[in-house]
């Protein structure tokens, strides 16, 4: 009799420890969000002035890729039509104005054809504009978006080799992952189609981590029916509380940071030189701290 009621007391505290002990169930963004939102633009024009109070007027953040070399003056673009379009750049010391509450990120210094170069060249166009933009900024550049969207593999793992960690083509995928390469990163949509895709990500109710990767160019919204479309789309997500907007280089450092979260069969630790991540555990969300560790159920809930 006082074996059995042992083994009875035995099997309620193992029972016990395990409903104590919460099981690990995914990685979520900040504050337990699933789902992210990039806003990428390219250039570096004077409608950039007003596309930044849009975000801005929406609770939004952008990642701006500038051309530095072209930054406070008047260019031509001849097009294959034989026209030239002609654009304006935001002035050299309108930076930490215009882009206060956005990430300053690289797309080249002169806007050249990274396929078309040789890979010192390469190099010297993003040097040369992490190099200025750092300095008229203030801040780290970590983040690009190759001219004319076009790369390689070799030129992603040349420019990996740089302070960037993540670069952005504009080869759409139409859908809401994450890229398998940080520096080939395929972009959802332009957002002459955003609007297209926005009542399926707003209506999303995720397991794991989902991005809607928009791109475009600010200059692109002379055409007032394209800006009303841009306009209703960053007032309708601005809304939503379950989206993250955030820029792309700091989008990467947090995945970077999941990456290096080590679980084992009965713990999760985050090292101690690590950014906070957060994590969903059965018992809810829960901000991981660095140098923090926490036993889990290795048993799924």
């Amino acid at each position: 009799m006082m074996k059995n009621l042992v083994l009875v007391l035995l099997f309620c505290l193992i029972l016990s420890a395990c409903q104590d002990t919460p099981s690990f169930i995914n990685f979520t963004y900040p504050d337990g969000k699933l789902k992210a939102l990039v806003l990428s633009y390219d250039d570096g024009t004077i409608q950039d002035v007003e596309l930044a109070q849009l975000f801005d007027e929406n609770g939004l953040k952008g990642t701006f890729n500038l051309n530095s070399s072209y930054l406070g003056v008047t260019r031509g673009w001849p097009q294959q039509n034989g026209d030239t379009i002609y654009q304006r750049y935001v002035p050299k010391d309108s930076l930490l104005i215009i882009y206060k509450n956005h990430e300053i990120a690289a797309h080249g210094a002169l806007h050249k054809n990274f396929t078309d170069i040789t890979h010192e060249e390469v190099l010297e166009e993003i040097s040369i504009d992490i190099e200025v933009l750092s300095q008229l900024s203030k801040r780290e550049i970590i983040s690009m978006a190759y001219p004319f969207g076009n790369t390689n593999d070799s030129i992603a793992v040349l420019l990996s080799k740089t302070n960037l960690i993540n670069g952005r083509t504009v080869s759409d995928t139409y859908n809401f992952e994450l890229p398998d390469n940080y520096m080939m990163w395929h972009p959802t949509c332009h957002d002459s189609k955003a609007l297209d895709y926005l009542n399926d990500y707003l209506e999303l109710k995720p397991q794991a981590l989902k991005l809607f990767y928009v791109w475009g160019h600010s200059w692109e919204f002379g055409d007032e029916q394209r800006w009303n479309n841009m306009v209703e789309f960053c007032q309708r997500i601005g809304k939503a509380n379950d989206i993250w907007s955030v820029g792309n280089g700091e989008l990467t450092q947090y995945l970077l940071a999941i990456d290096r979260v080590i679980i084992g069969e009965n713990s999760i630790s985050n090292p101690s030189d690590n950014l906070p991540v957060w994590i969903q555990l059965s018992i809810g969300n829960k901000l991981l701290e660095a140098g923090q560790s926490l036993e889990i159920n290795s048993s799924m809930p």
